[in-house]
């Protein structure tokens, strides 16, 4: 376990819940860290920073930077689990540090036990109005949300007064909503309001107009607490440049991509879990953990298929080393030493780098394009002489259209007679030679169909299959063929109504331009 602080003690354990008081809230969480923390099996480097990593998935070499010493690791697997960093908002609400506003953590920590006098530390009398504010300059989230009603649970119970300002109460999570209740079971009052409340340059006011009594309410509390902005780790981006992952817009360890969820990277073996990855409560957190055991599981499996399976080739005698397919390969897989090398283990045959190689010097055993060119040209060489619909041949992704194709068969939609469906690794794999030889043995028309923008399990897929698409159809043109013949579209696996949409009106498409010229 690498941990980036200096503090062994393990103080701010589960840094995923900002302050120290707030894991005191999670007995489990401390109790299954301190039984990890005696076991010999397990090394710690507090104060270490990762800087290098080398190898694929059972045999990471990484390098760690300490104060005093460089340290080089070889691991089966990497998890990471940086924790959410949280702003103070003060600024936002128009308010000073040095007045009678605090921040959430800062709160937490007054009324952590172990600081013994929760009331000298607060330094209030009991009967003292005490105002949380949330929602207001930031979207809420469950974690604060829970993080919020704990604090009022122990401030109603210290008899003081309490009120929540809050926009929207977010309770979509275990126990928050029986939490909330017993808040106000307990005396605080909850104000929802669509606009900000008024608060005075001293902090001493606060008011807001009452929908209900349709009159303005006034409060003077002695203490203003202001939520806080919960930032991804600044460490995220170094660690993504480090591992070469990809890390999404937000600055968290995981791209926005259904195909990532829940705990994977766009390489095996690397994993994001808890506030590496999203704002995640403790309950989302251990079931991150879980995820993680049976992803690294299951991603350890396919490293022992990898070993006894077929190998992506790089024809040496072809390969002019221009790096196209280590500048695009979404999975890592490609490393260079004197020209390109691909990685068995982390390549997931998705086809890209062969279907952009320039010079055709990639092959892949698992995508048998041979194979697929001559079944698809049988089938069109069968039906040639009685086919009285267009002849029309999808391409469908594995990972989205082609469930959907399969399911609009099983559920008897209307479909084109003369549709084939041909399963794909990825939309981006399909190459020209595919397209042109089905085309020349008689297809009317052509379907590509991936994943949505921003769902390609190999990222970029869908957009270098538009690219090809768009290629090709310039191509078409030049020698008398319409570019509509071909026509790319992207769809999710369950969308079975949409696949036969589309299929339906490539053939209505086909009958207008007629029969292609070359069957």
């Amino acid at each position: 376990m690498i941990e980036e602080n200096d503090d062994p003690d393990g103080h701010g354990v589960g840094p995923e819940f900002p302050g120290p008081a707030w894991s005191v809230r999670n007995e489990a969480l401390r109790d299954a860290y301190s039984r990890i923390r005696e076991r010999e099996d397990i090394r710690f480097l507090f104060g270490a920073k990762l800087t290098g990593c080398q190898g694929s998935i059972g045999s990471f070499r990484l390098c760690l930077e300490t104060r005093d010493e460089v340290i080089e690791e070889t691991v089966g697997a990497v998890v990471l689990a940086t924790e959410t960093e949280a702003v103070p908002l003060f600024e936002s609400y128009g308010l000073s540090e040095a007045g009678n506003a605090e921040t959430l953590s800062r709160l937490e920590n007054m009324l952590d036990p172990k600081t013994g006098d929760k009331e000298a530390a607060l330094s209030l009398t009991r009967g003292d109005q005490i105002a949380l504010l949330s929602g207001f300059a930031r979207e809420g989230d469950p974690l604060s949300q829970r993080r919020i009603l704990n604090c009022l649970h122990d401030l109603d119970e210290m008899g003081y007064r309490t009120y929540v300002y809050t926009r929207n109460l977010k309770v979509a999570d275990d126990g928050l909503e029986e939490l909330a209740k017993e808040d106000r079971q307990l005396g605080t009052v909850f104000f929802k309001l669509e606009e900000w409340p008024k608060i005075s340059a001293d902090g001493r006011q606060i008011s807001h107009l009452d929908p209900v009594l349709e009159c303005e309410v006034q409060l003077e509390p002695k203490l203003i607490v202001l939520e806080e902005e919960l930032l991804p780790a600044t460490a995220n981006q170094r660690l993504a440049r480090t591992l070469n992952i990809a890390s999404g817009e937000d600055g968290f360890l995981q791209e926005e991509n259904i195909h990532r969820l829940p705990v994977h990277t766009n390489r095996r073996g690397i994993f994001a879990v808890g506030s590496a990855r999203d704002i995640m409560t403790p309950e989302q957190i251990r079931n991150d953990a879980a995820h993680a055991a049976i992803a690294l599981k299951d991603d350890f499996q396919a490293l022992q298929n990898s070993l006894f399976g077929s190998r992506t080739f790089i024809d040496e005698d072809k390969c002019c080393a221009c790096l196209t397919c280590y500048r695009l390969c979404p999975h890592g897989a490609i490393t260079v030493e004197d020209k390109p090398v691909i990685s068995m283990l982390d390549c997931q045959a998705c086809g890209l780098c062969a279907s952009q190689c320039p010079q055709g010097a990639i092959s892949i055993p698992d995508i048998p394009w041979q194979e697929t060119k001559q079944s698809v040209a049988e089938s069109l060489r069968e039906g040639k002489e009685t086919a009285r619909s267009p002849r029309i041949i999808a391409y469908c992704c594995r990972n989205s259209a082609y469930d959907a194709g399969m399911a609009a068969q099983a559920f008897n939609r209307d479909l084109p007679s003369g549709l084939e469906i041909v399963e794909i690794p990825c939309a981006g794999s399909i190459n020209h030679d595919l397209i042109l030889s089905s085309l020349n043995e008689g297809a009317d028309g052509l379907l590509i169909l991936g994943c949505h923008f921003g769902a390609c399990k190999s990222s970029q897929g869908n957009t270098y299959a538009q690219h090809a698409s768009s290629r090709l159809g310039s191509i078409l043109e030049e020698v008398g063929l319409s570019q509509e013949r071909v026509r790319f579209r992207t769809l999710a696996d369950n969308m079975d109504l949409e696949f036969a949409r589309y299929t339906r009106e490539m053939e209505e498409n086909l009958h207008r331009l007629g029969r292609n010229p070359l069957a």
